[in-house]
């Protein structure tokens, strides 16, 4: 048997505002509530934070490598630390007060290395606790080499300093390097992956919740005093403030935690690339929220719903792999073009924001159409969710479900 929802009673029917927050505030409760809600998000956070500790420990190749140095010696410290900057080794000299000192803080590995001069010319023993790392070492030859001839040229009077003040490189760079780059990208990331996680997860509760009640027959008393589009909304919002919240929670964590860890290391960096994360998520997960609810308005089985939304969950998985396996290609003619398009730039988008290719016109033009695509998700979700919440019996087909 099918019933149309012009045969519900409108009488005792409530406002729209508050029967929005009724239904968003009963979804919440009902869901948010449960163990395996409540256990899954303990179970994220400690991966988040145990994970990226796990990171900055084999990734904390940006911290300074300590060289101790035996003797006052100022010279040979500053040569060694330019070396090593030109290099691209960050080191940071230990004074160290003898041999004894120098051979203790080696075999306790407090300082990678130690230099003993040998006290014939500008000799130096290295100690270390095991292998001497190869850039390292020819750090630290150079720097002895550079050191010596420097001494030799004081000794005859040969100012090093004048004649090298005149012997430049200057460095034209076509493409310079944009600051912050790695980190932005990081965090762009970050979104899209819970961008995904939000959609899958969100977009199934909002499906399945619809065909439960469905099936339960429950619909047909909400109905008598909720409105359809009022009830679909009341999901759509209550559902899609627990998936911000995860994000905001989980985002965060992860956002703190590198922050602490040293993986980030520019507050305001982070949290703009963040917010620009945030924007792209709700548009996001608005659009497939919206359409996620219309699938399971079109079955009455709970076995149905795979089928039904397969086409939705295909389209949220391409949008999502194609910001992630198109990141290193981001000035390609196809991304580029799939970037204006709606869904696509809810991930896209965080990535060339991230690297710098968007423009202020690109990031609000796309911000525009997106909008432009959510409005038009969701009258066509709120048409088919009207005209078949009440429908029971077979599967309806797509174009049966708009037509009505």
């Amino acid at each position: 048997m099918s019933f149309n929802s012009s045969q519900t009673p409108s009488s005792g029917r409530l406002g729209a505002g508050r029967a929005i927050s009724l239904v968003a505030r009963r979804e919440i409760t009902t869901r948010a509530a449960t163990k395996s809600f409540i256990i899954t998000n303990i179970i994220l956070l400690v991966v988040i934070i145990a994970g990226i500790i796990v990171l900055s420990i084999f990734t904390g190749n940006d911290k300074a490598t300590k060289v101790g140095l035996v003797g006052d010696n100022p010279e040979m410290s500053q040569t060694i630390v330019e070396v090593g900057d030109a290099s691209g080794e960050k080191i940071e000299i230990v004074p160290l007060a003898d041999a004894d000192e120098a051979r203790t803080e080696a075999e306790k590995g407090d300082v990678a290395v130690a230099l003993v001069p040998t006290g014939t010319g500008n000799s130096y023993d290295a100690i270390t606790k095991d292998d001497l790392d190869g850039t390292l070492e020819g750090v630290l030859r150079t720097s002895v080499s550079q050191d010596g001839l420097s001494k030799a040229l004081a000794a005859e009077n040969v100012d090093l300093a004048a004649i090298t003040a005149d012997s430049t490189l200057n460095v034209t760079e076509t493409e310079p390097a944009k600051p912050n780059e790695g980190q932005r990208i990081a965090i762009a990331l970050t979104g899209v992956s819970l961008l995904m996680f939000a959609v899958l997860q969100g977009g199934s509760m909002v499906a399945a919740g619809v065909v439960e009640e469905k099936t339960s027959r429950v619909v047909e008393l909400l109905l008598a005093t909720i409105k359809p589009l009022h009830l679909l909304w009341g999901k759509i919002v209550g559902i899609g403030l627990m998936a911000f919240a995860q994000v905001v929670l989980l985002g965060g964590t992860a956002l703190i935690t590198a922050l602490a860890t040293g993986l980030l290391d520019v507050p305001s960096t982070a949290g703009s690339m963040f917010a620009a994360v945030i924007v792209w998520f709700i548009l996001g997960f608005l659009f497939f929220a919206t359409l996620y609810a219309a699938t399971g308005a079109v079955v009455s089985r709970q076995e149905e719903l795979g089928s039904s939304s397969a086409p939705l969950t295909i389209l949220a998985m391409a949008v999502i792999y194609a910001a992630i396996f198109g990141i290193n290609a981001l000035d390609s003619t196809l991304m580029q073009t799939l970037a204006w398009i709606p869904p696509f730039s809810a991930s896209i988008m965080p990535m060339r924001i991230a690297t710098g290719d968007a423009s202020i016109f690109q990031v609000i033009a796309t911000i525009v159409l997106m909008i432009i695509a959510c409005a038009i998700a969701t009258w066509l979700a709120a048409r088919i969710y009207q005209r078949n919440i009440l429908r029971t019996g077979a599967r309806v087909k797509w174009m049966e479900a708009i037509k009505g």
